[in-house]
């Protein structure tokens, strides 16, 4: 007890301590993640097989993200550690720049240690983040940027802070498209008040806007030429489980956005309560300028989702959708506490202890969730033994590299591109890759899929048809590898096929 009562009035007289903990989290994260598995998730495989381009355009995700991973493999090599690096680092950056946004709006400072406790403690920063996701974690270091330039260019407006907001707004319309609900939420919300109005009528906007179109330019451009593509996918997400009647489709939608807006706001408000307790509930009738403008932008970007999805008859509204506005609410709740002068003496430990317990705990959860689930017969992503599989396939043939892989799914393809740094990895669904030209069709490939019982999927067949070569003259094999940590109890088996140079073509 003496301890922790040590590191609380340790918190109370120097709340910015919280930052350097955070940092150290995400240290421990990325080391983490190297140890717990070889094995990819579903983005961090899509990821390492579209990080051998350097694209306008990446599918139905706009570029930024890409670009990110893109560079840092360029100067480390595609591994576990560059994935885990680019992830790790923009979510530190987000609680950083977030800190600096609530510094210009919040007088006492311990709440500006809360306000940065409260992004970690969003599920969404703290859990889904850790397990798999990419381009929502670039929006949610976007919408911190944006709310930083934004504020100071409401506070001290100048031409710099203009064009640090274009620059943010751009940064954003290239991580993700529900971005642009925030810039327009935010401008909507300063019209209510007289003096923040006039930044809104200023020249110096022009140049702002003009930034912004030139860093949106370049993916802008591949948009108007890709712009099924590019959306495709998103509605058929939201319309996941359409029943073909419009009514109950909708409400359905909306049904899933209440309860998503629930699981993402509970866990932050709770630790709120945890942390200022009756202080918090007093608060709820405290108001300023900036409680106004933070919670009218809130708002305001949960009624646009709702619009949009009622627009597109969405079905499904997930809790990742909401996280770059939902990451608002701390901040919030923090203007709240201070316009009611609520006593923060003992609130950064207060909430520093139940945040870290939840996100430290998710991190061990996940790494032993990986040794004990085979042991119970339950297997994830992160037991997938890819990257086994492919070693024990090219020990067999020691004497060969590949120039090229053609992988059925994208785990096969990531971990092929960590094992062979050097050969092209061909994904079928990734269409923006080249098909293989006439020299690489007479150099000696490997083919790699999931064995199922009925031999090679038909669509990996066609898909080495469109790349001239003849799956029938193939010779396939397949191999049981046991699957991460099961002690050889349970195995996957792969089916592989090598090509012989122009012996492999039709």
């Amino acid at each position: 007890m003496r301890a922790i009562r040590r590191i609380s009035d340790a918190l109370a007289r120097r709340p910015e301590i919280v930052l350097w903990l955070i940092a150290a989290y995400y240290v421990l994260a990325v080391a983490l993640r190297m140890l717990r598995s070889e094995a990819l998730n579903s983005d961090e495989a899509e990821q390492l097989v579209q990080s051998q381009f350097f694209l306008m355009g990446y599918g139905r995700q706009p570029p930024f993200y890409n670009w990110l991973q893109y560079g840092i493999i360029q100067l480390t090599g595609p591994s576990i550690f560059a994935l885990s690096l680019v992830k790790n680092l923009l979510l530190f950056l987000c609680c950083a720049v977030y800190g600096l946004a609530a510094r210009l709006v919040l007088k006492d400072r311990r709440l500006v240690a809360v306000a940065i406790l409260g992004v970690i403690a969003m599920p969404a920063v703290s859990v889904m983040a850790q397990r798999d996701l990419t381009h929502a974690i670039a929006t949610l270091f976007a919408v911190a940027f944006f709310l930083y330039a934004f504020l100071q260019t409401l506070i001290r407006p100048s031409l710099g802070f203009y064009l640090l907001t274009g620059f943010a707004v751009g940064i954003g319309l290239i991580a993700k498209y529900n971005f642009v609900i925030v810039p327009v939420a935010a401008i909507l919300a300063i019209l209510p008040e007289p003096e923040l109005r006039k930044r809104i009528f200023d020249w110096r906007i022009i140049p702002a806007l003009a930034v912004t179109a030139a860093l949106c330019l370049p993916h802008g451009l591949w948009l108007l030429g890709n712009l099924t593509e590019a959306t495709d996918g998103t509605i058929k997400a939201m319309r996941e489980d359409a029943s073909g009647n419009p009514i109950l489709d909708r409400l359905s939608g909306l049904g899933t956005l209440a309860v998503a807006i629930l699981s993402g706001t509970l866990p932050v408000l709770a630790l709120f309560l945890i942390a200022f307790r009756r202080s918090l509930v007093e608060a709820r009738t405290a108001a300023s300028e900036w409680t106004r403008v933070i919670g009218c932008m809130l708002l305001l970007c949960l009624v646009a989702v709702g619009l949009i999805g009622l627009g597109f008859g969405a079905t499904t509204i997930s809790e990742k959708w909401l996280s770059p506005f939902l990451v608002l609410l701390p901040l919030y709740l923090c203007l709240k506490l201070d316009a009611a002068g609520a006593d923060s003496s003992r609130s950064v430990a207060r909430m520093l202890f139940p945040v870290a317990a939840l996100a430290l705990g998710f991190l061990a959860y996940m790494a032993l969730g990986n040794v004990i689930g085979p042991r119970l017969g339950q297997y994830n992503k992160e037991n997938l033994p890819s990257g086994p599989f492919l070693r024990e396939v090219l020990a067999e043939r020691a004497d060969i590299n590949p120039a090229y892989v053609i992988a059925a799914d994208p785990f096969l393809g990531g971990s092929a591109r960590i094992e062979l740094p050097s050969a092209r990895i061909l994904w079928p669904r990734f269409g923006q890759t080249p098909l293989l030209d006439t020299m690489e069709r007479g150099q000696v490939g490997l083919i790699v899929w999931r064995e199922n019982g009925n031999g090679m999927p038909d669509g990996l067949s066609a898909y080495l048809q469109e790349n001239g070569i003849d799956a029938e003259r193939l010779a396939t094999a397949t191999k049981a590898v046991p699957y991460l940590f099961s002690d050889g109890r349970d195995t996957v088996t792969f089916g592989f096929a090598w090509t012989a140079g122009d012996a492999g073509r039709p």
